[in-house]
């Protein structure tokens, strides 16, 4: 963990690479932001940052994170979650 402000902010390192191996020198990041849009409302923001250490797959892996969907499947599964959650008596 890079930070942490709860309630309202995440940054991780990212150390995957491009062929899916664990590699500690590798540090993207990845930040994720809470805002609170009202009293029962949360916009999250994500971004994942300095993708130029992929080096020459830096366009391929950017292409997998931002059209493939990886990261935007997770963030649906996400608030579907939490839509179900809300909808629930407490």
């Amino acid at each position: 963990m890079l930070a942490w402000e709860p309630h309202s902010r995440l940054v991780l390192s990212w150390d995957v690479t491009a062929d899916w191996q664990y590699d500690p020198g590798l540090q993207t990041e990845i930040e994720v932001r809470f805002i609170a849009e009202g009293a029962a409302r949360t916009r999250v923001e994500f971004e994942h940052r300095r993708l130029d250490r992929y080096g020459a797959r830096r366009d391929e892996m950017r292409t997998i994170f931002d059209k493939t969907g990886d990261w935007g499947q997770l963030l649906a599964a996400f608030a579907q979650t939490a839509a179900t959650s809300a909808r629930q008596p407490k």
